[in-house]
């Protein structure tokens, strides 16, 4: 039973390996739309996010877990600690409880949705050592609704 309560601790100050950083071009893009429909986003907004081709940038300050992505449109960081709760407000504007966690080659953010949001489940997937990086977004009890987004790796970390 010890040993099970001191894993999350042990995680929770993991480094990322290599392979899940650096800066990485959106490349592909299925489902997307779909999934911006479930979660409420207005026609117009839905349509310009699918139109672009952002970069995700993947770097670790610490024992802080940092993400960039940026876009003509709109651009966004995030800093976070594994197996650690924080409040996010998600680019579709939901205010959710997040913790994230490292899952094989995968970062996993389960995002449980307040005041009657949906929660969602958004999973970094590192794939051919790391030089595609698939974007999966879920809702969980919708499993026809699923967003994936490769992005292929442009740089490697500083």
């Amino acid at each position: 039973m010890l040993t099970l309560l001191l894993l999350p601790l042990g995680l929770a100050s993991a480094s990322l390996p290599s392979s899940m950083l650096g800066t990485y071009e959106l490349e592909s893009s299925e489902g997307f739309d779909d999934y911006m429909y479930e979660l409420g986003v207005d026609w117009f907004t839905r349509k310009i996010a699918c139109s672009l081709w952002p970069t995700a940038r993947n770097s670790q300050l610490g024992k802080r877990v940092q993400i960039n992505t940026q876009s003509t449109f709109k651009s966004t960081e995030i800093q976070f600690e594994l197996e650690t709760p924080f409040q996010e407000v998600t680019l579709d504007g939901r205010t959710v409880t997040t913790t994230a966690s490292m899952q094989g080659d995968s970062i996993v953010k389960r995002q449980e949705g307040q005041n009657g949001a949906l929660t969602t489940i958004e999973t970094r997937e590192f794939r051919d050592g790391g030089r595609k990086m698939a974007l999966i977004h879920t809702i969980p009890g919708k499993p026809d609704i699923r967003s994936v987004r490769v992005y292929k790796k442009i740089a490697d970390s500083d």
